[in-house]
């Protein structure tokens, strides 16, 4: 193998070679590696798939003329998915919209249309897009009105306008390839966050070692990171795709305590487990998170200590931050978004002030800290929503309702007994509140606050604290995705919207704000490879140079 053709390439998150680069192409034909797999030529810093940077060994090889061809074997294409829009172009719901693809899609009042309208029912319709044919039927006692006739089952054709209740809709004039339209998104997000498509990239993959048998031992020896003594050495960095396990088992626990405390209160009605249930189910998500963004740290040069120094101090004062934020603010005329912008300057301030140690160079160290701010800061928030909006107010509305009960009150004893059978009325809501914040936590502020920090992280490297980082285009970009995203989040179009289709919408930009964060991680994972091929370089310099040195010595000696 000569030093010209000398290749490193991923399995998992494993680093091997160097090898040829014909082994490679030999196992990418065996089927051992796939052609994704990320390949690299020692000396070179970026890593490409191999389809891409051996092509020339991969292409197929001409079958001779005169020797009877092979049957090919099958080509595996992706199918296009289409579906066709409909919107409101009149009447009460005008501006709303749906893609209807080739699974039945329900519309009337659950899905947010028609919310005043006696017309609509609560299940009117259902559509769907199959043999480039918009098909329809209506649900019992429900009509559509199309071409002046009301009607309950049939077919609309493109451009075609129909009547739901007293609004107005029409077809799309063509259908749109998904896949087309979920590319240019990602691309979209790829050039506004300077980084690049994701590669070798697989959500199986990474998480398939989540629920693998552990060793006696193993657990504690993988918390032992972070210090001067524990810090693995550049060169045994992992830059493949990491397989985080811990936080999973971390969810389980947390969720299992809550699962146990919130039956007990149900059974027994006992008060004093309030508190506990309030902030093991406000945590476990949000800290699950928080733990999986320290599992994709693979520099493993932060300590779990400091993550949980994060999450209570540094959830802290963003919280207070975002207060102070809100009482000066000059942003009231944007209403609840506002909160997007004040939540989300104030979140990653906070991880500068309580983590800007310039050791810490990373992109993924930056995500880390972004997590744990944004874990407590959801946590806490979470805890004060359950107890305010959810435990408190239901107690005190229930009280108005039974004020009756005051004047029977003598002692101490029954103060309490009216008390514990007014509480009773208000676990229900604080149980709602709790989890679905809960489950939406991963998709808020944890991730978002990732992203800003990761985004900073990715402009100060190395160098101390500087304000004009904050005003550098690349962070700015990356920043506005989170501000965008949490603005979104709070608009009165999606809050207003019914259950299901309001939680179905905040999944989406979820996944948005979760995209963008698996951008900066394989962006940070680059950066520890590059770190280290320019190590690399560097010894090799300097053991050339010492080559060089020690030779000139011995010739020196020889004529002498």
């Amino acid at each position: 193998m000569s030093p010209a053709d000398q290749w490193y390439y991923l399995v998992g998150s494993e680093t091997r070679g160097p090898v040829a680069s014909a082994q490679i192409a030999q196992l990418i034909k065996g089927g051992s590696l796939s052609a994704s797999t990320q390949v690299a030529q020692a000396g070179w810093p970026n890593w490409s798939p191999a389809s891409s940077a051996l092509s020339h060994l991969l292409a197929p090889q001409p079958v001779p003329q005169n020797t009877p061809a092979q049957a090919a074997a099958p080509v595996i294409v992706d199918t296009p998915i289409y579906a066709i829009k409909v919107q409101c172009v009149s009447g009460p719901d005008a501006g709303k919209a749906y893609m209807i693809g080739a699974a039945e899609v329900s519309l009337g009042r659950v899905s947010g249309i028609g919310q005043s309208d006696p017309q609509v029912a609560e299940n009117h319709v259902v559509l769907s897009w199959q043999n480039n044919v918009l098909h329809f039927r209506t649900f019992s006692g429900a009509r559509l009105r199309v071409a002046g006739a009301d009607v309950t089952q049939g077919s609309l054709s493109n451009g075609q306008q129909f009547q739901l209740g007293a609004s107005t809709w029409q077809v799309g004039s063509a259908p749109v390839e998904l896949t087309n339209l979920l590319g240019s998104l990602a691309s979209r997000l790829n050039k506004l966050t300077s980084t690049e498509k994701l590669e070798g990239f697989s959500l199986t993959s990474m998480f398939s070692e989540v629920f693998k048998a552990r060793k006696p031992g193993e657990i504690e020896d993988y918390f032992v990171v972070g210090t001067t003594k524990t810090t693995p050495p550049l060169e045994e960095v992992q830059t493949g795709w990491p397989k985080p396990w811990f936080f999973m088992r971390v969810l389980i626990f947390m969720l299992a305590i809550y699962f146990v405390f919130s039956k007990t209160i149900d059974v027994f009605g006992n008060p004093h487990l309030v508190p506990g249930l309030m902030v093991m189910g406000s945590l476990a998500a949000p800290l699950a998170t928080a733990i999986l963004f320290w599992e994709l740290n693979t520099p493993r040069n932060v300590s779990f200590v400091q993550v949980l120094v994060l999450v209570c101090l540094g959830g802290v004062i963003a919280l207070l931050g975002a207060d102070v934020a809100g009482s000066i603010s000059t942003l009231g005329w944007l209403g609840d978004p506002a909160a997007g912008i004040e939540e989300e300057v104030v979140k990653l301030l906070a991880v500068i002030m309580v983590a800007r140690n310039v050791k810490h160079k990373y992109i993924l160290n930056g995500m880390v800290f972004g997590a744990a701010i944004g874990c407590g800061f959801a946590a806490f928030e979470t805890a004060g929503y359950s107890f305010f909006n959810g435990f408190l107010s239901s107690y005190m509305i229930d009280l108005l309702k039974h004020t009756d009960v005051l004047g029977k009150i003598k002692t101490i004893d029954d103060i309490r007994s009216v008390a514990g059978a007014l509480a009773s009325n208000a676990y229900p809501v604080m149980f709602s509140i709790i989890e679905s914040r809960s489950y939406l936590a991963p998709f808020g502020h944890v991730a978002w606050t990732a992203i800003a920090a990761g985004a900073f992280w990715r402009v100060k490297g190395a160098n101390p604290f500087n304000v004009k980082m904050l005003i550098d285009p690349t962070f700015l970009r990356t920043f506005a995705i989170p501000v965008g995203l949490h603005m979104m989040w709070d608009t009165d179009l999606v809050q207003n919207q019914s259950t299901v289709v309001r939680n179905a919408i905040l999944i989406l930009l979820g996944f948005i704000a979760w995209y963008v964060a698996f951008l900066l991680v394989q962006q940070g994972l680059k950066q520890i490879k590059e770190a280290q091929l320019a190590q690399t370089r560097t010894e090799y310099t300097r053991t050339q140079q010492i080559l060089t040195t020690s030779g000139r010595f011995r010739a020196g000696l020889a004529r002498q």
